[in-house]
């Protein structure tokens, strides 16, 4: 594939990175600022992507600014906010088509970045303060996603699990915050994160697709450089989560037609894609230990995966599952990463769980956001392979490496909500 990255350092904790894949027309832009995850600053980290998108000093209006980019052949801007262990991302994202292939030959790169930099880097203020009337309906907003993520039973089960799972660890908290939090922000508490942002956040530019924006890209080198800056969050993507004494075992009761279970195992093992490996031959393909087994042959589990977080040296099994079948379902699962540790697995299952997993890596290569995207994670392990040369490294593990890896995982915390009243296991 001829994909280009490089990297450079524009500004003090700011870096550049540029990915270029000539097939693509679009080129999308991403500016992401990273802080550690704490209580008092995730609900501001949250809600300002959501607040400045909405206008900015020169355009004050939320449905011209939208019609401004609507002329710019559809585009559009959006907030970026999620989690990365132990980091908050608060970010925005914008894909404009490639300037050459708009219809009369208009160059729309440079004025789609310097609406974007205007909404980052200068805000519609009014004695400094955000426009009031958006900075409620953003603030309302945020609020209703909080209180609506209940709905989601899988997600918010998970986000509940890994309260546990990390608790005493920055990745324990929500990126979104608290109802309780987020009712309490005021104009003060997002002025004050907006401007730590600036000065102290590390900052992650990335501009992936066809090129030929070289002018919009030198502007958002101007625009970064210039910032000051001082006492700069410094960055250590992996740290892994450290393993529980003894195995805690939560139950949480919920109006849910069926019980959520994550299990849920710690290892130090340095080599994330043997952990990647292994955690696809137990629980990430329709052929997998847990797939075949558990959901298909015994039929316990409605679903049952596992995945692997890398910068927490954590896998996560996660199941869904009736009440009464949970004992046995964790029996079932805990039977099958047995197996693995034993090398009970074939020739032909290690091979087909390659194939899958470097098809699924090169499948990165198909759209402009999932290849930044592929390049944002190598970025968090200090490497910067792409999807061909890791498929080569898949294809490098041996079996015994997958039962080392195996066996080095740990219990750590079973976490399940449940219909019942009595949370206690049958």
């Amino acid at each position: 594939m001829s994909v280009s990255f490089k990297r450079t350092q524009i500004g003090k904790g700011i870096n550049l990175n540029e990915i270029y894949d000539p097939k693509f027309k679009p080129n999308n832009i991403r500016i992401k600022f990273i802080t550690r995850l704490r209580e008092d600053s995730v609900c501001a980290n949250a809600l300002l992507p959501l607040l400045l998108v909405t206008s900015n000093s020169e355009i004050k209006s939320r449905t011209e600014l939208s019609q401004k980019f609507a002329w710019l052949y559809g585009t559009s801007v959006g907030a970026v906010s999620n989690a990365l262990g132990d980091y908050q991302v608060s970010g925005f994202s914008t894909s404009p088509i490639g300037d050459k292939y708009t219809m009369g030959g208009e160059i729309i790169s440079t004025e789609v970045v310097r609406q974007l930099l205007l909404c980052i880097l200068s805000p519609d203020l009014t004695d400094g303060k955000f426009n009031e009337n958006y900075f409620r309906l953003r603030k309302q907003e945020l609020i209703d996603n909080i209180a609506a993520s209940v709905n989601e039973k899988r997600s918010y089960a998970f986000l509940k699990a890994k309260a546990d799972i990390f608790e005493g660890e920055p990745a324990a908290i929500s990126p979104s915050g608290t109802l309780e939090l987020a009712q309490k922000i005021s104009q003060e508490d997002v002025l004050r994160q907006y401007k730590y942002l600036l000065r102290s956040a590390a900052i992650e530019i990335t501009v992936c697709g066809g090129g030929g924006i070289d002018e919009a890209v030198d502007m958002i080198k101007d625009a970064f450089s210039k910032l000051e800056r001082e006492n700069v969050e410094e960055i250590v993507y992996r740290t892994n989560s450290p393993v529980k004494d003894s195995v805690r075992e939560v139950c949480e009761k919920m109006s849910v037609n069926q019980s959520k279970m994550f299990m849920t195992y710690k290892s130090d093992y340095p080599d994330i894609y043997v952990c990647k490996l292994f955690t696809m031959l137990l629980g990430g393909t329709p052929f997998s230990k847990l797939f075949s087994n558990v959901r298909e042959k015994l039929s316990l589990c409605y679903y049952c995966s596992a995945m692997y977080m890398d910068l927490k040296g954590t896998l996560v099994i996660d199941s869904g599952v009736e009440t009464q079948n949970i004992q046995k379902a964790k029996e079932a699962i805990e039977l099958q990463l047995e197996a693995v540790c034993r090398g009970e697995f074939t020739d032909e299952e290690l091979e087909n769980t390659k194939l899958y997993i470097c098809g699924a890596f090169r499948s990165n290569y198909d759209s402009e956001w999932d290849t930044a995207g592929w390049f944002e994670a190598q970025n968090t392990r200090g490497t910067s392979y792409t999807p061909d040369e890791v498929a080569e490294i898949i294809r490098g593990i041996t079996r015994e490496q997958v039962i080392e890896c195996a066996k080095s995982f740990k219990a750590d915390t079973v976490y399940i909500l449940r219909p019942e009243e009595d949370c206690s296991n049958e």
